[in-house]
């Protein structure tokens, strides 16, 4: 618990600057008497001063301070001590420090010199050391308070409080609850408060946005979770499809293999059978030119010397026919490989056939769903003549072209549709706002023959008044008869004007008839719905065609 040890004065108001008051506070309650301008208020200031840095009203330009004329000096520094024990326990000296000064023109200037504010230690009279804990004023009046334990709002106003200030608690209301604010620091709670209410109102702000967030993030998980089991099925699909592609090309690469084995089989039986029938055909050749080399052989004539002369040259003969039968060779060699071209481009030709046999079989499975697809169409849309099979190509695009025309047909007759529902909605949007400004013309004609019948009916009641009050007067009697007979006569002639208006059957009949136009109008909307849906079935029906036949494509292709 903090407490006060001693307060020394120096230059403060009554109190002289030569010398040094001391006070001490015993405990538990220390008492202050003495007669009035003793100085007994100053030393509440000088308290209040050296804790919260506050000087007492009304004295500025130096009247805190001792006056420098009586002092009979220029300047005069006045000082305020104070030791006390802190909430903790600590023992503390808090010193300020002011000077007055005189100037010529008699006005006194008043500054805050050093203060300082340190730990006193309990030897420090005795030579001991003085921790200085801060010189600025400003962390000082933060500091004191804090080491007192209460706040600055408590020793201004209720430990401290200068008489002038003491009737605080019966100023106005504003006043005082800011008095009370301070003292009870209830401004830091309020903000407190609104801080929290800030913050809650901007959590639920987050929250709504979280919720919402939140819902759309459901919604996105129902639809990722529908993409997944999609997804899953695709993924499902696309795995049998794999299998089924997998066991595919391995019978297809089976026949490939086999289909290999084949061809080599078969070249090398036609090879051999090639063969075969060359050396048969060289064998009848041969015996051919043996038997008529039989035939032909004759004995050569001539001497010996032309014989061996023949003979002689007989080597470059043979040389010669060797020569001829290289060159006979070379051209076997070329008909080889012209043979091996051709037989290879046999096999290229085969290849495309079959290829363009499997073309043909496709285009046939599309020409019979394209017949089909037709004959479902002329059937639907009651097309004949396409109900047989197979159908011409020109038949084909006959029926497309009818069917493009039977659908401009019908995108036309629903645009003819749609242009009469909006002429009639506006016919009858005209008609209705003419309807609405006939009523309420009638209404007002009704409402201003009502005034004139309650105008005249108070000008009757007032006539009847008047001609109670003056029965006297014969004159005025005849006047004011005539005058009633003439408005009644007026009167009944508004009441029949009225009666063979017929207003009420006349807005009777406008009603009805509105309510006629109504559910006119509410039939043209249900058509125009009817037939919007058809369009939009139509637009449906031909997408999904188109999905169809791309998606039938497809599974060709992955076929």
């Amino acid at each position: 618990m903090a407490s006060l040890n001693k307060l020394a004065i120096r230059g403060i108001r009554s109190f002289d600057d030569k010398q040094i008051s001391v006070i001490e506070f015993f405990t538990p309650v220390t008492v202050i008497v003495g007669p009035n301008g003793s100085g007994k208020t100053t030393v509440i200031e000088c308290l209040k001063y050296a804790t919260t840095g506050d000087q007492p009203p009304n004295t500025r330009g130096g009247a805190f301070v001792h006056d420098p004329k009586m002092a009979n000096e220029k300047e005069v520094k006045a000082q305020v001590k104070l030791r006390f024990n802190a909430a903790n326990g600590a023992r503390m000296l808090a010193v300020r420090n002011l000077s007055v000064t005189m100037k010529k023109n008699n006005t006194m200037t008043m500054k805050t010199l050093e203060s300082i504010l340190a730990l006193a230690d309990s030897g420090a009279e005795k030579g001991g050391k003085r921790g200085v804990i801060s010189t600025k004023c400003a962390e000082i009046d933060t500091e004191i308070p804090h080491l007192l334990g209460v706040s600055k709002a408590v020793l201004e106003n209720v430990i401290f409080c200068h008489q002038e200030d003491s009737y605080w608690p019966l100023a106005e209301p504003s006043i005082l609850k800011k008095k009370f604010d301070d003292i009870f620091e209830a401004t830091r709670y309020t903000k407190a408060l609104d801080a929290i209410k800030a913050l809650r109102k901007d959590r639920v702000a987050e929250l709504k946005a979280e919720k919402e967030r939140l819902e759309s993030l459901s919604k996105e998980k129902v639809h990722a979770d529908k993409l997944k089991s999609r997804i899953s099925d695709l993924t499902a699909a696309i795995a049998s499809k794999e299998i089924e592609y997998d066991q595919t090309k391995k019978g297809y690469e089976q026949l490939v293999l086999a289909n290999k084995k084949f061809y080599d089989y078969a070249t090398q039986f036609r090879e051999l059978y090639l063969k075969i029938q060359n050396m048969e055909q060289n064998r009848d050749r041969y015996k051919t030119e043996l038997e008529s080399a039989k035939e032909n052989v004759r004995e050569v004539e001539g001497t010996e010397e032309e014989l061996q002369a023949r003979l002689d040259t007989f080597a470059d003969h043979i040389a010669q026919q060797k020569e001829r039968a290289k060159q006979e060779e070379i051209k076997r060699q070329d008909y080889e490989e012209e043979l091996a071209a051709a037989r290879k481009a046999h096999v290229q030709l085969i290849n495309q056939q079959g290829s363009l046999e499997a073309e043909k079989r496709a285009q046939e499975q599309r020409l019979a769903e394209r017949e089909e697809l037709i004959r479902d169409l002329s059937t639907k849309y009651q097309i004949k003549g396409y109900d047989y099979s197979p159908l011409e190509k020109e038949k084909a695009a006959e029926f497309t072209s009818r069917l493009s025309d039977l659908l401009r047909r019908e995108t036309i007759d629903a645009e003819k549709i749609q242009d009469e529902v909006n002429a009639k909605n506006k016919e009858y949007q005209e008609r209705s706002r003419q309807l609405h400004a006939d009523l309420e013309r009638l209404k007002q004609m009704k409402s201003s023959l009502r005034n004139q019948i309650s105008t005249l009916q108070t000008n009757i009641a007032r006539n009847e008044s008047q001609l109670d009050a003056s029965q006297t007067i014969n004159a005025e009697l005849r006047n004011l008869a005539t005058d009633m007979e003439e408005r009644k006569a007026r009167l009944e002639k508004v009441k029949a004007e009225i009666k063979s208006s017929n207003y009420d059957e006349r807005i009777a009949e406008k009603t009805a008839k509105i309510r006629s136009m109504e559910e006119q109008k509410d039939a043209l909307n249900q058509d125009l719905r009817s037939l919007s849906l058809q369009a939009d079935m139509r637009a449906r029906l031909d997408i999904k065609r188109a999905e169809q036949k791309s998606k039938a494509a497809e599974v060709r292709n992955m076929y």
